[in-house]
């Protein structure tokens, strides 16, 4: 019956000896993510502003046919094309049965586009 009981009481003191440590590995590892989030600086991560792709076509296609009577036929700018300024692209159309393509420009910040000439 001795034997018995030394026995529990062992197996008592093992747990809560590995509880003990166990609670203080959890409070470690608390304290270690606490400090690194405090010293990690906070970046906002904001999705690129990008133009318009139909109003972007509409758009070239209407600088490109300036004063023309014809229509411009399937003006095909890339799509998502990040508003910053000096990025350029290229735009193709169809100008009787000769593709084309113009040469794009974003000049502002809000968007503001710059056509060249069809080549």
């Amino acid at each position: 019956m001795i034997d018995r009981t030394v026995r529990v009481a062992d197996q008592r003191n093992f747990a809560r000896t590995v509880v003990a440590v166990s609670s203080v590995v959890v409070a470690a590892c608390a304290v270690a993510v606490t400090i690194k989030m405090m010293t990690t600086e906070i970046v906002s991560v904001e999705a690129p502003r990008v133009l318009d792709q139909a109003a972007l076509e509409r758009q070239v296609a209407g600088e490109v046919r300036g004063f023309r009577e014809e229509p411009v036929d399937r003006m095909a700018c890339p799509a998502s094309v990040v508003v910053k300024v000096g990025n350029q692209f290229s735009c193709r159309f169809l100008d009787g049965y000769n593709e084309k393509e113009v040469l794009v420009e974003v000049v502002s910040d809000q968007g503001e586009i710059s056509v060249g000439s069809a080549r």
